[in-house]
Formats: C-alpha cells, structure tokens, sequence
C-alpha cells in the first residue's frame, strides 16, 4: 500500500513538473514570438517614417523646380515683351542707328546758292534710293520715315514740320550694299533732275553714318480704346 502510494506521488510530481515546464516553454516561446513583432512592428515604422521622408524631399525638389520654372516663364515673357516693345521703337524710328552707307550733299551747280530744293523733287530722291537699297535715312538731322511729309510753306520746303535749310543739304544713308546704292545714285533720274534745276548731287561712301531718331511724338488719329474681353 506504502509503495503504492509512494509510486503514485512520483507520478503526480512527475505530472506537475512536466506541466510547469511546459508553462515555462510556453511562456517563452509567447514572449520571443511578441519581441519578434515588435521589432517587425518597428522595422515597418522606420521604414514608413523613411518613405514619408523620400515623398517629402520629392516634393521639395518638385515645388522648387516649379518655382524655378515659373521664374524663368516670367523672365521670359518680360524679356519676350521688351523685345517686341524694342522692334516696335526700331520701326517707328525711335531709336538711333549707325554703321555704313552713303552721304550725299546736294548743293547749287551755279552762282545762285540761295535755291530751295521742292519737296516733290526730295521725296523723288528719297524713294529712288529705297529702291536702292536705302534702309533709314535722314535729312540735315531729320530722321525720314514711310509717314515725312514734305511740305512747300511761303516758298521754302519743310521736312517733318521743321524748315529745312538753305544749300548745301546732307543726306545720310544707312545701306547693307553701300556701293550699289552709290552707283545706282550716279545713273539716276534724280541725277538728272537735280542737274536741270542747277543743282548737283555729290556721293560717298562712309563706314561711320549716323541716323538719329525721330523725334516727335506720332499723332495717331481715330483711334478707339477696346474694353477687356471685347
């Protein structure tokens, strides 16, 4: 009955130390598995945060990229602006001009130096040399344009309003083909026109010509001012 007894308390302590060893085991293995999630959990964070950090710098660099494009659409629509602006001033004769071309002086061919050159016979002139080649011109200092009026007042001829002077009178040329112009100017009509009523056009060519800008301010007429959207 003793040993009975003796080999069934074995067996219960035997049955309890299993048991508390397996709690144990248990224990552990719920712990290593709740570390091993943890720093699962963790590593997903940091990689997250790091994501999160590559987006941001993206846009960053994107914002500034269009900041920078913006910049250079602005500067370029204001330097587009004051170029046309610029061509716009260059053709209405606003702005100065230099290089090579042809001056001519017509003087008086005889003892009377007191002649008035005719308007008609000046605008003749000037367009005979547009067809030469002419590119800007100018009067005694008067710069001429598609719009110079040349005008008889009280028998003296004016040239954009302003009277012009007595002989001799300069012309100044700008031309690409300056020698062309001049030999085409010495088989002209205008030549011929001038010798008739005493007066002589003498030509050369000059690498420094000078052409100053017209000015007086343009009188625009009927004009109308457009609404925004019209």
């Amino acid at each position: 009955m003793r040993t009975t007894l003796k080999i069934l308390f074995l067996l219960l302590t035997a049955a309890g130390g299993y048991f508390g060893i397996s709690q144990m085991q248990d224990v552990s293995s719920t712990n290593t598995q709740e570390s091993s999630d943890m720093l699962e959990l963790r590593q997903t964070l940091r990689d997250e945060q790091e994501r999160r950090q590559e987006l941001y710098e993206r846009i960053r660099e994107n914002e500034s990229l269009l900041e920078e494009y913006d910049t250079e659409q602005k500067n370029s629509t204001e330097f587009a602006m004051k170029q046309a602006v610029d061509n716009l001033e260059e053709k209405a004769g606003l702005t100065e001009k230099d290089g090579k071309g042809v001056q001519i002086t017509i003087s008086s061919s005889g003892t009377v130096s007191d002649i008035s050159v005719r308007p008609e016979l000046l605008r003749q002139l000037v367009n005979e040399l547009y067809q030469f080649g002419a590119e800007e011109l100018s009067i005694e200092g008067e710069r001429i344009l598609e719009t110079t009026a040349f005008r008889n007042i009280g028998g003296v001829t004016h040239v954009n309003g302003k009277r012009l002077p007595g002989l001799p009178i300069q012309l100044n040329i700008l031309v690409e083909k300056a020698e062309e112009l001049h030999n085409e100017l010495i088989v002209s009509e205008s030549m011929e026109y001038f010798s008739f009523e005493n007066m002589e056009l003498a030509a050369e060519i000059e690498n420094d010509i000078h052409i100053p800008a017209f000015d007086e301010v343009r009188r625009v007429r009927y004009m109308e001012v457009l609404e925004e959207g019209s």
